[in-house]
């Protein structure tokens, strides 16, 4: 396994902590933003694409999964993609398979499939979990400025242990904050 590759979040949540709405709603994150007079400053943040193109394998959760591939669009493009899960998979498209096993053999398996690249880790109950491991490297969460108060999905709730983390960068991306930590070790 290659000693460059990161195990890395990129997620966007509402203010007040949610990556989901009640019955996985997606559509705060899609909300335009305010129209104004203001040109908008430009972006040092990390694009979606800018992203995936670091990425060598994704590990996500069986939930997400479901959520994404009923979207009718497959965000991830050939990047081979493990789905932790325990139940038989209906892939969205290839490469993705399912794998199981506890959060430090999954994350070897993405670390094996991604070489020299890293591996995105998406899904907020594997996310806690890497954390509560010590496995992931860097948080790269973007904030939308809305408040979901107290329905749906949290991104850091059920965490087991106190995770200390330092701020590395922070951006504008149009109306939304972007926000890149990185656990202390």
């Amino acid at each position: 396994m290659p000693a460059s590759s990161r195990v890395r979040v990129y997620m966007a949540c509402s203010l007040d902590g949610f990556i989901a709405g009640p019955n996985d709603d997606l559509g705060f994150l899609d909300e335009p933003a305010r129209e104004t007079t203001e040109a908008p400053a430009p972006s040092r943040a990390l694009s979606f694409e800018g992203f995936m193109d670091q990425v060598g394998a994704m590990l996500m959760g069986r939930r997400t999964h479901d959520v994404i591939a009923g979207m009718g669009v497959w965000p991830y493009g050939d990047t081979p993609v493990l789905v932790a899960t325990h139940r038989d998979l209906q892939p969205a498209a290839d490469p993705v398979w399912g794998v199981s096993g506890n959060i430090e053999s999954l994350v070897e398996q993405a670390k094996e499939a991604a070489g020299d690249k890293d591996v995105y880790l998406d899904g907020g109950n594997l996310v806690r979990q890497g954390l509560d491991a010590g496995l992931v490297d860097e948080l790269c969460i973007t904030y939308v400025p809305v408040l979901l108060g107290g329905a749906g999905i949290r991104l850091f709730d059920d965490l087991t242990r106190q995770t200390k983390l330092d701020f590395v960068e922070h951006h504008r991306m149009g109306h939304m904050l972007q926000v890149t930590a990185r656990p202390r070790r």
